[in-house]
C-alpha cells in the first residue's frame, strides 16, 4: 500500500484562479493530517487567519477553506452567494448571520464550540467571534462555490451582488432552532431519493463528536450507526457514520466532491482507484481527506473506543450511484469477496497497537449481516 498524501495535478478551474489571488497556503494532495495544527496566513479582507484545502477528488466542485479566530477577536463581516457549512475545529465562539449590510441587529446570533456543525445560508452576511480570551478558534467551511464560479465567471456576483434576502428574523430563529426528525418523504428534494429515511432537519447541532440518535446503516457492514443531516431550505447535507472499536467498513465508492472530517477516533482508510495500488490514509481528531471521484474507499478503525467520521456532501447530482442498493454489487466490495490483504494489513496495524480485531467471523462467510 502506498502512504503518500501527493496527488496528481487536476484540471484548473476559474475558481482556482481566485484562490490563488487570495495569497494564503493552500494544501494539496490525498489528506490532511490535522486542521488543528496546519500553517495559516493572514487574510487582511476577512480579518482573520485562513488557508484553502484542494484536494483531488473535490474535482472542481467543492470548497473547503480555513478560518481562525484570534482570542477575542472578530472578523470583518461578508457575504456569499451560496450556502456554506461550517464545523468548528476547535474553539469557542459565536456568530452572527443577517440580511442586509446595515441591519445586524435584526439577525440571529448563536454560539458554537468544539465540532459543532451549522449553515450559513446564501446572499447573507455573517461574522464570526471568538468568545475565548486565550485560545484560537478554528473553522472549516465547505460550499459548493467552484462549481457555481464555473456557471457564472464573475467574481463579483458571489461577494458583492447587491441581492438582499427577504429573510426574516422569525424564520432565522426557526432555521437555527433545535433540529427536527423526519422522513425524507416528507421534504420535497428526498421524497424520491430517499423517502424512508430518516434525516435530522435544521442549521445547528452543537457536538457531532456527542450526537447519539443514531440509526442503524448495517449495509455500510460492522454494526455502524449513522445520522444524516440535512439543512433547512438548502440543497446541502451531511451524515455522520459511527462504528465499533477495532472493526472496519466495507469498502465503496461514490461520485466526487464529497469532503470527509474526522469529530473523533483514529485509525485509517484506503483510497483506490479499481486496479490500482491503494493510499492509505492515517487519521485522528481533525484529520480531513476527500476520495476522489469513483475511487473505493474503505475506513478502519484503529482504537479501543468507537470512531467517527463526518461527510460533507457535494450536490445530490454528484452522489453517485453507490448509495441506491440496486448499485451495491457493482459499487460496494462485501466482505467475502475483498482482497484478503485487506484484512490482513488491518490486524497487522492492530497487533502493533496490542489489540485484536473485532470482526466477526461470520461476516467473511456470508453476505447477510453479520452484527443483525
Amino acid at each position: 500500500m502506498s502512504d503518500s498524501g501527493e496527488a496528481k495535478p487536476s484540471a484548473s478551474f476559474f475558481y482556482d484562479e481566485w484562490m490563488e489571488s487570495q495569497n494564503l497556503p493552500v494544501y494539496r494532495g490525498h489528506f490532511v493530517p490535522d486542521l488543528r495544527t496546519i500553517d495559516l496566513g493572514h487574510w487582511p479582507e476577512r480579518g482573520c487567519n485562513g488557508a484553502f484545502v484542494r484536494l483531488a477528488g473535490m474535482e472542481g466542485i467543492s470548497e473547503a477553506r480555513i478560518t481562525e479566530v484570534l482570542p477575542g477577536q472578530t472578523t470583518e463581516p461578508y457575504k456569499v452567494a451560496v450556502d456554506e457549512m461550517v464545523y468548528v475545529i476547535s474553539g469557542s465562539g459565536s456568530t452572527t448571520v443577517w440580511a442586509t449590510g446595515d441591519h445586524a441587529e435584526q439577525g440571529k446570533q448563536f454560539e458554537w464550540a468544539d465540532k459543532a456543525l451549522f449553515l450559513a445560508p446564501n446572499n447573507h452576511y455573517r461574522q464570526f467571534s471568538n468568545l475565548s480570551g486565550d485560545r484560537p478558534a478554528r473553522l472549516l467551511h465547505y460550499n459548493y462555490l467552484p462549481l457555481a464560479m464555473s456557471v457564472i465567471t464573475d467574481v463579483a456576483f458571489f461577494f458583492d451582488n447587491p441581492y438582499r434576502a427577504n429573510t426574516t428574523r422569525a424564520e432565522l430563529d426557526s432555521a437555527f432552532a433545535h433540529a427536527k426528525e423526519m422522513k425524507g418523504s416528507g421534504m420535497r428534494w428526498l421524497a424520491g431519493r430517499n423517502p424512508n429515511a430518516t434525516y435530522w432537519y435544521g442549521n445547528f447541532f452543537p457536538d457531532m463528536s456527542a450526537w447519539d440518535q443514531l440509526d442503524t446503516n448495517a449495509h455500510r457492514g460492522a454494526g455502524g450507526r449513522v445520522v444524516r443531516i440535512q439543512f433547512a431550505d438548502s440543497d446541502m447535507s451531511a451524515h455522520m457514520s459511527v462504528f465499533d472499536a477495532q472493526t472496519y467498513k466495507k469498502a465503496h465508492r461514490h461520485g466526487p466532491g464529497r469532503l470527509i472530517v474526522i469529530p473523533t477516533g483514529a485509525g485509517y482508510s484506503t483510497l483506490w482507484l479499481e486496479g490500482e495500488k491503494p493510499v492509505v490514509v492515517p487519521w485522528q481528531e481533525g484529520a480531513l481527506f476527500v476520495p476522489p471521484d469513483r475511487w473505493f474507499h474503505q475506513h478502519f478503525n484503529l482504537g479501543a473506543k468507537p470512531a467517527r467520521y463526518l461527510a460533507l456532501h457535494p450536490p445530490v447530482q454528484f452522489h453517485g450511484h453507490a448509495e441506491r442498493p440496486e448499485d451495491r454489487a457493482r459499487d460496494q466490495i462485501e466482505y467475502p469477496d475483498e482482497d484478503p490483504a485487506v484484512r490482513e494489513y488491518f490486524e497487522a496495524e492492530l497487533a502493533k497497537r496490542g489489540l485484536a480485531s473485532e470482526m466477526r467471523p461470520e461476516a467473511y462467510q456470508r453476505h447477510a449481516d453479520a452484527w443483525a
